[in-house]
């Protein structure tokens, strides 16, 4: 598989056919980004949530970017398809 862009959408929940598609999470008491909510880039359509830290873990560092966002460590679908990779200036890579 290869590249597939993070497309900023504003609800995961509408975008299902949209594989690499990211939706910027807030918790309701808090308006700093609490994490990326997002549809599996290899197109199963599996939905997943990455939580940035401090959060427990598992958390992801951020960069900060909301339009081409970079996470570290990689992602890992734990269930279903199991794809791994990162995803770097707004691109999901496979591992």
């Amino acid at each position: 598989m290869g590249d597939v862009p993070a497309t900023l959408v504003a609800d995961i929940d509408d975008a299902p056919d949209v594989p690499g598609a990211i939706e910027l999470r807030i918790w309701h008491d808090d308006p700093e980004v609490a994490g990326i909510g997002f549809v599996c880039p290899c197109g199963c359509g599996k939905e997943g949530w990455l939580p940035f830290q401090p959060a427990p873990s598992p958390s992801w560092d951020w960069d900060g970017n909301k339009e081409a966002p970079t996470l570290t460590p990689s992602v890992l679908q734990r269930t279903g398809c199991k794809w791994h990779g990162w995803l770097t200036a707004g691109v999901w890579k496979s591992a």
